[in-house]
């Protein structure tokens, strides 16, 4: 916790299954929460603190990873927005009267 970690948590089926504990809280993480911690049986969980995460967070995310009264896990941002559809070409010039 507290070591200045940036950048996002990846969003793989590759974390550990025998994951027990994760500390990151304090840090400089932003992005979304992957929905695969709630995969974990964890036992101990900080996310919260200084971190950035976008909203919502994940619906099954552990209560053990959301309720520390020192270090509550928020969504601070909202999600990324989709880029606005392309505009329509435009209209050919009207022909001379």
């Amino acid at each position: 916790h507290g070591n200045s970690i940036s950048g996002t948590l990846p969003e793989t089926d590759k974390w550990c299954p025998q994951l027990k504990e994760i500390y990151l809280y304090n840090n400089d993480i932003s992005g979304t929460v992957p929905k695969q911690l709630t995969d974990l049986n964890l036992h101990y969980c900080k996310l919260g603190g200084t971190n950035h995460f976008a909203c919502p967070l994940p619906v099954d995310l552990p209560d053990i990873c959301i309720l520390d009264s020192d270090y509550p896990t928020e969504c601070n941002y909202p999600p990324p927005q989709p880029p606005p559809p392309p505009s329509p070409p435009p209209s050919p010039p009207m022909p001379s009267p």
